[in-house]
């Protein structure tokens, strides 16, 4: 699957990831894979992209992975998920073509999903871990 995140049906894309051309790739149950292109307007002063760059393409990316877990029957309509907390440890520069993200499920309960992401960046064809993420997040249910 190549599509933009507006092809999840519940769910319109956030601004945010439309400006950094946020693109998912592959969508199932507990599992995302997006990617964005590097563009010069995501860069630091250094010439690699932004920290909050990539902490957000990790954030996003669970997300979605999230929201497949609502839609397995547990959820109920008007269901959503927000993120509690998240950690990110960068290992490299995120400097190259492509930063693509994996984000799956590592726990999941009624109120809590536990997710792990790895940022890579790509560049000329090889693929280098360039962060890892650690994310939490909330089922929020509509008040009824």
């Amino acid at each position: 699957m190549h599509a933009h995140p507006a092809s999840l049906s519940h769910e319109r894309p956030a601004p945010a990831y439309r400006h950094v051309g946020l693109c998912l790739e592959d969508l199932a149950r507990g599992r995302c894979q997006a990617s964005a292109r590097i563009v010069p307007a995501l860069l630091h002063h250094r010439g690699a992209v932004q920290g909050g760059i990539v902490a957000m393409v990790a954030d996003a990316t669970a997300g979605y992975a999230a929201l497949t877990l609502i839609d397995g029957g547990a959820g109920q309509e008007g269901d959503d998920m927000a993120t509690l907390e998240f950690k990110t440890s960068f290992l490299l520069p995120a400097s190259g073509d492509t930063l693509r993200c994996v984000a799956q499920v590592v726990s999941n309960s009624k109120s809590i999903a536990f997710f792990d992401a790895q940022v890579y960046v790509v560049e000329r064809g090889e693929t280098r871990l360039c962060a890892q993420a650690s994310l939490t997040f909330k089922r929020l249910r509509p008040r009824r």
